[in-house]
Formats: structure tokens, sequence, C-alpha cells
């Protein structure tokens, strides 16, 4: 037998072991060829492949850079390496491995499938969705780019192109759990809950494990209001939303009591999630062990004498050593932890207290101004992915400009205060932004106000949490703790909420309808005065 004859029985017998699964006799048969002939890019390539199938993608990357270092021009390393490179998360570096794929060969669906996924992971949407488009010209029968094409389209807010490219998908695909679970998504956009239950349902008699099935599934409940429902399934935020930065291996508590030990909960995602969740403190105190709190900057001042907190820490780039705590917790779970339904959430308000000095400074501060004095703010953070939605412009509270007897001041913080220099015709603000230091300043500035009127943001919930009137102005479908179609909170008895009634429609016709309950509000006052 020659020896191209021996190599070719020796490949046929490794690409065997590799496809039954028997990773170490396959990479010892890859590696015996090597030897002999270490100068075979195909050889690389596939014992890439096969580290990359054990998540050895370190290992992987290597191979397949041996395999393009020999061939320059190998089409399918470029794109085993992109798969690579995604994995690892670094997206750039996979994009461009796939356009040097491309380039090659122009002619691969699944190279711009692939590359279209990352460009979505890194905000590339509209080329993401190119990507997929091209995919399935070149072959229109592809279910998994059909699939991300109605991701990407749904994420566009173009839901009903997104449920013809989920339901493509699945004309091809009748098993594919994450189609159902896309349309289920598009579902909830449109504010059919229970319609996108049945999806998830779907996806998960399909696959029982699903993750994203569970955890869709899980928002829905909740914000059904089937609070019992959504709490299991709510803890798996800590696989889609990992904002914490630090990991531990300490136990997470159940509920149980904890005399003796030192229990860390720290806080996950963003400060209206601390306003509304620290109420469980007390209730976790009265388990037992010493309560240790670990928060982001800015809420310290605020939160240093809150009942329920035994010691106070202020988030770090460094972990909280391990032998100082027993027993670990991240805020969210506190509410599934106390098996809080809607009748049984802990609401009794004030539950946040301002400092009593610093109540007075700022009651002095803002005790020259007559009339009803409302605090307003119109955006968020546009870090956050669903800040668009839920954000307005000032020029959108025009409708409130008219109204006389009130006094407007601007707690808005961030990119959105430079709006303060083109303010809606005959509107009058006093900016307060830039003496905000922190949340005990706002929270003392809320206490000498009579109203805030506010899109979704810190400032509802800690204006809730301080028990004063706060009216919240909310997106068609806002986040699961809004709930649907209520026009109250169960978590915040001093709030009203004002919801678009459309999907898509205009700020102004919510700020239209503050603007007549403004005008009511004024005028009771008026008449409570005159009353006196």
């Amino acid at each position: 037998m020659n020896q191209s004859a021996s190599l070719e029985r020796a490949l046929a017998t490794a690409v065997d072991l590799h496809q039954a699964g028997r990773a170490a006799e396959a990479e010892a048969a890859y590696r015996q060829i090597l030897q002999i002939s270490p100068n075979i890019p195909e050889i690389h390539n596939n014992l890439g492949c096969l580290y990359a199938d054990q998540g050895k993608l370190h290992e992987a990357v290597q191979s397949y850079r041996a395999a393009l270092q020999l061939n320059p021009a190998y089409a399918e390393a470029f794109n085993n390496l992109g798969n690579a490179y995604k994995i690892l998360e670094d997206f750039n570096e996979a994009i461009n491995c796939y356009l040097k794929a491309i380039q090659i060969k122009p002619d691969n669906p699944a190279v711009y499938n692939n590359m279209g996924v990352a460009l979505r992971v890194v905000g590339e949407t509209a080329s993401a969705a190119k990507c997929f488009e091209t995919a399935l010209m070149l072959k229109p029968d592809y279910a998994d780019a059909h699939q991300n094409l109605g991701t990407v389209l749904k994420e566009q807010g173009k839901l009903e192109e997104a449920a013809s490219s989920y339901l493509a998908a699945l004309q091809l695909n009748p098993q594919n759990a994450p189609s159902y679970v896309g349309i289920g998504n598009v579902l909830i956009e449109s504010g059919r809950v229970d319609e996108a239950l049945q999806a998830y349902a779907a996806a998960l008699a399909l696959n029982p494990d699903f993750p994203e099935a569970k955890w869709n599934q899980a928002l829905a409940y909740l914000m059904k209001g089937d609070l019992e429902k959504g709490w299991e399934g709510h803890e798996l935020r800590l696989k889609f939303q990992k904002f914490y930065p630090h990991v531990y291996r300490k136990s997470f508590w159940q509920g149980e009591n904890f005399q003796g030990k030192r229990l860390l909960i720290y806080d996950e995602i963003g400060y209206g999630d601390v306003f509304q969740f620290i109420r469980y403190l007390p209730w976790v105190k009265e388990r037992g062990g010493a309560v240790i709190f670990e928060c982001k900057k800015g809420l310290s001042r605020l939160l240093e004498n809150f009942p329920g907190i035994d010691e106070l820490l202020e988030r770090s780039d460094e972990p909280v050593p391990e032998e100082n705590f027993d027993l670990q917790l991240p805020m969210e779970s506190l509410p599934g932890i106390f098996h809080t339904t809607l009748t049984s959430i802990p609401a009794d308000v004030p539950y946040l207290k301002v400092d009593r000095q610093l109540a007075a400074e700022w009651k002095k501060r803002l005790a020259g101004y007559s009339g009803l004095k409302v605090g307003l703010v119109w955006a968020g953070n546009p870090s956050n992915q669903y800040d668009s939605a839920r954000s307005c412009s000032l020029q959108d509270f025009t409708p409130l400009a008219a109204i006389d007897g009130v006094i407007f001041f601007s707690l808005q913080k961030g990119p959105a205060e430079t709006q303060l220099s083109s303010l809606p015709h005959g509107m009058q603000i006093i900016a307060l932004g830039s003496e905000l230091k922190d949340f005990a300043d706002t929270a003392a500035a809320i206490e000498s106000l009579d109203l805030v009127i506010s899109v979704e943001t810190a400032v509802p919930h800690l204006a809730g949490a301080l028990g004063k009137e706060i009216w919240t102005l909310l997106s068609f479908v806002p986040a699961w703790r809004w709930m649907l179609e209520r026009s109250d909170s169960p978590w915040y008895p001093t709030m009203r909420l004002f919801r678009k009634q459309e999907r898509g429609s205009e700020w102004r016709a919510v700020l239209s309808v503050v603007a007549e309950e403004l005008k009511r509000l004024v005028e009771s006052e008026c008449s409570v005065v005159i009353q006196r």
C-alpha cells in the first residue's frame, strides 16, 4: 500500500472515531497522521472541529489557524474559526473571519447565517438582516436563517414580518422549539399574553428543558399578575441577564432560618429594582442571622439606616471576600423566596425614609416656589436595551405647558438633560439635575414635591417607596412589574399608571391624558384652599 492510500485509510478511521464521539481516540488518530504529514490543512481543521465539539475553544482556534497558515484560501477553516470566536464572545474577530470566508467562497449560506448571528449580537441589526436574507436567497429552505431573520425583525419592531419568518422556520422544521419562542415573543410585543403562553407551552412540549422558553414563559406569567407561576422561571434571569460582575461559591439562601450565619444579598440589575425589592430585607432579617447588603454606587447614603441591613457595602471591582459571609442571594430572588402573590406584596409605604436634615435642606430650597410642585423625568439610561421604548422627549410634555398653578422641576439626569435648552413652548422648568449628587438627594427633592411624573426609570420606584404621589408613563407593553391594562400598581399604593393604548402610538397622546388629570388635580387643590 502506498503512502497516499495509507493516509486516506488513517484519515477515514480518524473521521469515523470523531463521528462516533470517541474524542480521545480521534485526537490520537489525527495527531498520528500529522506526525507523518504535518502539512495537511484538512487534518488541522478536523482537529479544530474535534476540539470545538469538546468545548476546548482555544485549542480549536490554534488548529484552525494552523490550517489557514498552510492554506490561506481555506474558506471552511475561516468559517469554523469564526464560530469558535463567536462562542468565545469575540464577535468582531468572528465577523472578520466570516468576511474572509465569504471573499473566498461567496455562495455558502451557512457563513452568511453565522455572520448574521454575530452582527446581531454587536447591535448591527440591519446588516444582520441582510446576511440572513442572503443566506435565504442561496438556500430558501434554510430553517435556521428564517428563525434568525425573525429574531432580528422582531428587534427592529417589524412584528408581522418577524412572525412570518418564524412560521416559515416552523413549516420547514415543525420540531423547532426556538421558533415557537420567537412567535411567543412577537405576541408579547403585541400585548397578546395568553396566546404567547400557548406558544411557549408548545416550545416546552418539544423541549421541556428549553431555558429560553421557561424564561419568557415566566415573564409572561408575571406580566399577567400570576406571580406564583412566574417566580420559578424568573430565576433564569441569572442566565440571561448577567449584570452582577462577581461569582461566589457559597450556597444560595432558600428562605430558611439562618441564625448564627451571615447572608450576602446583592443588587443585580438596575437602581429601580433595588427600590422595588429592598422592602423584603426586614423580612429576611426576621429569619435569623446577619444581613449584608451590597449595592451600586449612589445608594449608600440613602440606605445607610435601612431596617434589615446589618452591614452595607458599596459595589467595587473586587468581589466580597467569601470568608465574610456564609450564604448568598441575588436581590430579585426575594419575592419568590417569600412566595409573593398580588395580595401579599409588602406594600406599606413609605418603607424608604429621607434623612431629616437633608429633607429640611431641600424643603427650604424649594419653599420659595408657589403652586403645585411637580417633578418631571422624560428619559432613562440610553444604554438600556429597552430605553427607546420607555423614554420620550421633553417636547412630548408640551400638553402640560398651558396648565396654570403648576411649577415644574426637572429631576432628569444623563444625556437627556440637555433637552432643557429647548423647552416646550410656554413651559418653565426649574432644573435640579446638577444638584442631585446621589439618590439621597433625589429622594429629598421628591419629598419636597407634591407630585412626580416620570417615564419608567428608577425615579417612579423611588417615589413609590417614599409614599409620594407618582404618575408613571408606560409604553404599550412595559416591563412585567407594571402588568397590562391596570392604572394602578400593587407594588406602590401612591402610583398611577398612564399607558400608551396602541403599539407605536405617540407619547403626546399619553401626555394629553396626563394634562387633563393634572388640571383636575390643580382644581381640587385650589378647591381645598378655598374651603379652608
